[in-house]
């Protein structure tokens, strides 16, 4: 069983996150910069993850003839696993929305 190293992945986002939440902090960057640095890293991760996991899920179903290499499921899984830690960051930014939508939701007036 091979591993797609979920935790260097995962770990050196959390990286650049901190390396640009401390820049925001000292003044370095503006932080309508460090998010939009980060909305545009979702952005790209989950089209990157998404076209090529519906390529995977189109040659498939359809049962095709092509050979898919590893290594692009490699690039599918890691993307992948940035897309998760961005949207989660991105997640936890708008908890207060999500929150009173849920609140009005269920609600009744």
């Amino acid at each position: 069983m091979t591993t797609y190293g979920f935790f260097p992945i995962a770990g050196i986002a959390l990286i650049f996150y901190t390396i640009s939440y401390f820049l925001t902090k000292t003044k370095y960057l503006k932080f309508l910069t460090h998010r939009r640095i980060w909305n545009l890293l979702l952005l790209l991760t989950f089209i990157v993850t998404g076209t090529i996991g519906v390529f995977m899920a189109f040659v498939y179903s359809f049962e095709l003839n092509i050979e898919i290499p590893y290594s692009l499921l490699q690039i599918h899984v890691g993307f992948g696993i940035v897309w998760f830690i961005v949207a989660l960051f991105h997640f936890l930014w708008h908890l207060t929305y999500f929150k009173k939508a849920i609140k009005v939701l269920f609600t009744s007036s």
